[in-house]
């Protein structure tokens, strides 16, 4: 919208951020505003304009993807003109204005579309009103355009979900106008739909204004689906503040008596004390910078080959094989699955079938898609099949030697530019990499259980990995949906590393008295969506007895100064509580309730933990959430400190994306930063260490002191560090 305009016959197609390249998503700052503030007013003025199409800058591939974030501050002063101004210049041309959307229009980029008189798409663009994941409501007109064009219940949905909507589903909702026909540009269709429009009386151009309608539907029946939207949403205390704040501002849209602009303050108002007040947003938009700060490229890194390769082999059918076989079918990739066991090959071919099949039940996919999907892939049960792929992931079951042997095969197979990665979450990739000629092009891809849909990968980098393998991975990881983030090579990387202290605390408490449930409990009321013991018995019980077992700790084995608690152990060996995969681990499950996977209290642990350390201490729920997640946090800051993480951020995303830690807290390093306070972790932190002694994960990591020493964030240690490196 920005910049130069060109004539249609007598349309004028304004530019979004047209000659600015560096505004790749065509974003609303302020440059972008005063530029299409002008042209709109000239084309407005131009006699022989007839019409005015906005329309996506040739540079990109978005309408607009909404306002620019960084300007988003406690104060709510935007350089002028300010979106609202450039809207309501827009409402009010009295020539017909058509927005042309292609790829997305998000936040302000609908809310500017909703200003203009009509509004058209192509057939895959999307639409949506996202503002809820930063922590605040649309801010624009938003929740008073959309409930007028369409409905109260299409804006309680859209708003409060902040889900993007498709072209189709918008032109039923009455948000488009028109989708154009495939093989047309969406500007000529525009231009075209734009030109019809002039013939239109000025009162009919006028009654097009959303601003001049009112919302369908009585007030009763609108506050009661009001409610009951609030009724499912999370509490506020619970991250919801966002989303009730969104209903409360769609609640004005159809108040009775009031105008408009008195509709548009009240939007307002929610929107600014949300931006300056609420901490949950001030977590969400940290989360949401640190998500693209934890999945870039460092500076310098080379760029991704181009095109990147198309042909991927992985080994192993397992549920975790099948699972990240999926995950590249879904993106158009070229598959061999490979497994040496014919009939573990068929259980992992029917796998993949239904998660394809689950995508189509779901609305992820058309039938037509999934079936292109699955004839993509190949199966095999010999490694030579994979001689001409591109990547291999490897995910046969933890165990050195055999990933050892295989890799040493596949270096005899595959080609010289073929990038071997293992799907590890425990084992050195050193030692997996270090066995064939070219190590720099091994890797380690850790896949979060199920790969079919948890979002995470830990790209693992080893002493070997090339600069150009990472860039590659990246780049893969991304192609196929997940959030990859770049972990350096150590026992369990970074998420596994950080839960071992965070799982072996919690089990302390329950040795000292607490109920298995009331760490689950405490852990959940702090907004994670599940606790340490819940988390045991979906992964297995048994996973994490049979790693101590191969440490030499389990069955009395602790070495000496070691502190040990050998219930986890004992759960498994005496009563055989596995997990959910058993119906029983420090749960009951019932199969009848939830598909066997709701926790329910279980008598015979309870009695059984009595026998073990008789009735035990009582403890408040402040001091389980600080027994449990300060070690892993003190754990967070080793692992800064040795390098294993480049920043803070990095750790953030992985437990949003890979443990259920809750987006509107920021993740455990905010958390811990911005909510409780470095200064409390590190004085608690010295209190336990003092008190319990022999366990590591008390031992105050050496940054952290300093940091207190300093008084100083450590994000902002981060960005010292990142400026000093970046002048060496």
């Amino acid at each position: 919208m920005l910049g130069t305009a060109r004539r249609f016959m007598s349309t004028r197609v304004l530019k979004i951020a047209q000659g600015i390249e560096k505004n790749r998503v065509n974003s609303l700052g302020y440059e972008t505003r005063k530029n299409l503030l002008n042209e709109i007013n000239a084309a407005n003025a131009d006699p022989s304009v007839k019409a005015i199409v906005i329309a996506g800058s040739d540079h990109s591939s978005a309408f607009s993807a909404g306002a620019d974030i960084t300007e988003f501050n406690a104060s709510g002063e935007f350089q002028r003109p300010s979106l609202h101004d450039l809207i309501e210049t827009l409402e009010a041309v009295e020539k017909p204005t058509v927005a042309a959307i292609k790829g997305v229009a998000l936040g302000g980029g609908l809310e500017l579309a909703l200003a203009c008189k009509y509004r058209v798409a192509d057939p895959r663009a999307r639409v949506g009103l996202p503002e809820v994941h930063l922590g605040i409501i649309p801010g624009a007109g938003g929740t008073q355009r959309l409930p007028r064009v369409s409905s109260v219940k299409f804006a309680l949905d859209t708003i409060t979900s902040g889900r993007m909507i498709k072209a189709k589903e918008a032109l039923d909702n009455n948000v488009l106008d028109g989708v154009a026909p495939d093989g047309q540009s969406v500007e000529d269709f525009a231009s075209s739909f734009a030109l019809s429009a002039a013939d239109n009386s000025p009162q009919d151009l006028a009654d097009r204004n959303l601003s001049t309608r009112t919302v369908s539907g009585d007030a009763s029946g609108n506050d009661a689906m009001c409610d009951a939207a609030k009724e499912k949403l999370p509490q506020p205390h619970m991250g919801g503040e966002a989303v009730h704040g969104a209903v409360d501002a769609i609640k004005a849209s159809y108040e009775p008596g009031k105008s408009f602009e008195e509709c548009i303050e009240t939007e307002m108002s929610i929107f600014m004390d949300l931006l300056a007040n609420s901490a949950q947003g001030r977590a969400r938009r940290h989360a949401f910078f640190a998500e693209r700060v934890a999945t870039g490229l460092a500076r310098g890194a080379p760029k991704p080959s181009s095109p990147l390769p198309n042909k991927v082999g992985v080994i192993g059918a397992g549920t975790m094989g099948a699972g990240i076989a999926t995950c590249f079918l879904r993106a158009g990739y070229d598959v061999t699955l490979v497994d040496v066991n014919a009939e573990g090959l068929v259980r992992g071919e029917k796998i993949v079938k239904a998660n394809l099949s689950q995508d189509v039940k779901r609305g992820r996919a058309t039938q037509e898609r999934a079936d292109k999907n699955l004839s993509m892939m190949t199966p095999s049960t010999t490694l030579t099949s994979l001689s001409g792929v591109d990547l291999v992931v490897e995910a046969v079951f933890e165990n050195m030697d055999l990933k050892k042997k295989i890799f040493k095969e596949l270096d005899g197979i595959v080609g010289e530019h073929t990038i071997l990665c293992t799907n590890t979450s425990t084992l050195d990739i050193d030692e997996i990499g270090g066995v064939v000629k070219d190590s720099s092009r091994t890797m380690g891809m850790h896949f979060f259980s199920p790969a079919n849909v948890m979002k995470l990968v830990e790209n693992v980098q080893s002493k070997h990995t090339s600069d150009q393998t990472i860039s590659d991975v990246t780049a893969h990881t991304k192609k196929i949906g997940k959030i990859g983030v770049l972990v350096g090579n150590c026992d369990g990387f970074v998420g596994n590393r950080m839960v071992a202290p965070y799982t072996g605390e919690a089990a302390f408490c329950v040795e000292e008295g607490a109920g298995v449930g009331d760490v689950d409990a405490a852990i959940v009321d702090l907004g994670c969506a599940i606790g340490p013991f819940t988390m045991g018995d979906i992964a297995g019980n048994d996973i994490g007895y049979l790693i101590r077992q191969e440490k030499g700790w389990a069955d009395g084995g602790a070495p000496a100064g070691l502190r040990y608690t050998d219930i986890p152990d004992n759960i498994v060996k005496d009563l055989g509580r596995i997990g959910q995969k058993a119906g029983k681990g420090w749960y009951d499950y019932d199969p009848e309730i939830g598909k066997g996977r709701v926790p329910m209290h279980s008598e015979e642990v309870e009695k059984w933990l009595e026998a073990q350390r008789g009735e035990g201490v009582l403890f408040e729920d402040k001091d389980l959430v600080e027994r449990s997640l300060f070690p892993l946090v003190n754990e967070g800051f080793k692992i800064l400190e040795e390098g294993i993480c480049a920043r803070p951020e990095h750790i953030d995303i992985i437990y949003i994306y890979g443990y259920g830690w809750p987006v509107w807290r920021g993740g455990p390093m905010y958390w811990a930063d911005k909510e409780v306070g470095l200064e409390h972790v590190l004085k608690t932190t010295e209190r336990y260490y003092e008190k319990y002694g022999g366990s590591d994960w008390w031992q105050p990591s050496q940054l952290l002191v300093d940091l207190v020493k300093e008084g100083k964030s450590v994000y902002k240690w981060a960005d010292d560090k990142s400026k000093n490196q970046s002048k060496l």
